[in-house]
């Protein structure tokens, strides 16, 4: 019987050169495995750029944090395999942290690596990962070194250059009908053209625009317009500025406006406003929960609860104005069914209210919850008939093998047939053992032990703070207070807040019912209270109205209701 074994694949821009793309590599480590008699069961690739936070990445091998490497040792946890394959070490690491990760992974389920075209030794492997790592440092100076030099002797380097230029070698040209609507792009502003008509007289007039090398989903977007009139002093003084670790190159390179023209701009562009102390998204309840039919987020805008006075001083006010409003500037993606924008103060208000009815009565949440209950009850009974049953045909697999092998030894069967009749018993092994492993595993009965009295609990709870709330006083710093506890109540409790064209407002309000009961069951065996709890005094605090992710990560359990305000 073959061990199940996979394939990791990696590619990045570090390799130029190397003949080791992701067909080549699979192909090998797949003659590999079929060489040794192993069963490949799955294959994972890092060949493609990931984002990591806000910034796209290269699936490095001095990088820790690979999709498909994490997936890979995430399956290992769970058995799925016995053997890793590999082109070559490189391909799995070529840093200290990422080497830790893999070998520490190994060690803790004894699994073993493989290389096709390498003999792998885990006893030399922190050695070769530094040596590595240290080679990339070197070629990454090399390169950086490289790139200073040809900067430094006014060469172009590499990179998207400006609309209204191109690369040619080493020296930056004019586009001449790209440099053409560069100077009516500035000749508009100067008239004082909103960049709405700019964009429609772009699009009427076909335009071109720079090349991609991804299909563009919007013509002549509003960034594009803004990104050529941040340009202006590079289009004006001829002067191509780049920067590289923290040191300034200058490249001279031909103008396409005029100083006449520079000097117009200057004088129509407009000084930055003076901000105010506060941010309007501070008095904003519903920040980051409302959408349209366009399928963007709103955002808030207009007067804080500050103004300014005669004298240029700044003073609070209680009045929370301005409106939310859709962000999408383009007419040809955005929804007939959008209105734009609503009043800040209506909007906040009536989600405010609809959330306090929901807290007031429970009802709907109850029967929601009920459902859940009993669909996750049925889900748990289900899981455990299925795990029987693949139990029970893994016990099968089991004796059809030793059968086999004792029909082979007596001479009953070739062995050429016992090692086909092995490998079919373990490629069905390994389907099943994987859909075993994708079994959630069973939920604690007690968390359902008199789960309503528990989640009436946690919503009177919820009614005492938000009383509470109605009882404070109209002071301003009492008032400041009671609009952070309600964004924190909102925040906590509102999933989503869609608007139609009639600013009819559809509020989702969820309550993660496992969390609630896996908190309360800590509770009752002595572990700390539950967070979802309202303090004695009936005011929530932020750790109070924090989400903690639940247990059950696979599971959301929650509890959701649909209200309308009909305007």
């Amino acid at each position: 019987m073959g061990k199940r074994a996979v394939i990791y694949v990696r590619t990045s821009s570090e390799q130029q050169g190397e003949k080791c793309s992701p067909a080549e590599q699979e192909s090998d480590c797949r003659q590999y495995a079929e060489k040794l008699g192993l069963v490949v069961v799955n294959v994972y690739r890092d060949i493609e750029r990931y984002r990591v936070k806000n910034k796209w990445v290269e699936p490095s091998g001095t990088r820790y944090d690979r999709p498909g490497m994490l997936a890979m040792l995430r399956d290992a946890t769970d058995d799925q395999f016995d053997v890793i394959i590999a082109w070559r070490e490189d391909r799995l690491y070529r840093g200290m942290r990422a080497m830790l990760l893999i070998l520490e992974t190994i060690q803790q389920h004894n699994l073993t690596i493989m290389l096709a075209l390498e003999t792998f030794d885990p006893t030399t492997a922190p050695l070769k990962a530094w040596l590595a790592q240290v080679e990339l440092e070197n070629i990454k100076e090399r390169m950086t070194m490289g790139v200073k030099a040809r900067l430094k002797s006014g060469k172009a380097n590499s990179g998207q250059d400006r609309y209204g230029y191109r690369r040619v070698r080493e020296r930056i040209e004019i586009v001449p009908e790209e440099a053409e609507w560069v100077r009516q792009i500035f000749a508009w502003y100067i008239e004082r053209i909103p960049s709405k008509i700019m964009r429609k007289r772009l699009i009427a007039a076909n335009a071109p625009q720079k090349g991609s090398t991804k299909p563009r989903k919007i013509t002549w977007s509003i960034g594009s317009i803004l990104g050529i009139l941040q340009g202006a002093e590079e289009y004006a003084t001829g002067k191509k500025i780049q920067r590289r670790e923290g040191e300034r190159y200058e490249m001279d390179i031909e103008p396409i406006l005029d100083a006449q023209t520079y000097h117009k701009y200057l004088l129509t562009k407009p000084k930055p406003p003076v901000p105010a102390p506060a941010s309007v998204k501070q008095y904003s309840l519903i920040q980051g929960l409302l959408y349209c039919a366009c399928g963007y987020r709103w955002q808030p805008r207009g007067t804080t609860s500050h103004s300014r006075t005669p004298n240029g001083n700044w003073v609070k006010k209680q009045a929370v104005r301005g409106v939310y409003f859709c962000p999408c500037n383009h007419e040809e993606i955005r929804s007939p069914e959008c209105p734009r924008t609503i009043p800040r103060i209506d909007a906040d208000r009536e989600v405010w209210r609809q959330v306090c009815n929901a807290i007031n009565h429970p009802d709907i949440l109850l029967d929601g919850a009920r459902s859940l209950v009993a669909e996750l009850i049925h889900e748990a009974n289900s899981l455990d008939l299925n795990r029987e049953h693949i139990q029970k045909e893994l016990e099968n697999l089991f004796l059809d093998r030793q059968w086999v092998i004792t029909q082979a030894r007596i001479g009953n069967i070739s062995e050429e047939e016992m090692e086909r009749r092995l490998n079919e018993y373990s490629q069905k092994e390994v389907s099943l053992k994987s859909e075993l492993s994708g079994l959630q595993k069973r939920i604690d009965e007690r968390l359902f032990v008199n789960w309503e009295a528990k989640m009436m609990e946690f919503l009177a709870d919820l009614q005492d703070g938000v009383q509470a709330l109605r009882d404070l006083s109209v002071s301003e710093d009492e008032w400041l207070k009671s609009f952070d506890l309600k964004k924190q109540i909102v925040q906590s409790l509102v999933e989503k807040v869609t608007i139609d064209v009639n600013r009819n407002l559809i509020v989702t309000i969820h309550l993660n019912l496992m969390e609630l009961l896996e908190e309360s069951l800590k509770k009752d065996d002595g572990g700390p209270g539950s967070s979802g709890s309202w303090p004695k005094n009936g005011t929530p605090t932020k750790s109070d109205m924090h989400r903690k992710p639940s247990l059950f990560g696979s599971r959301s359990g929650y509890v959701s209701v649909r209200a309308i305000w009909n305007n």
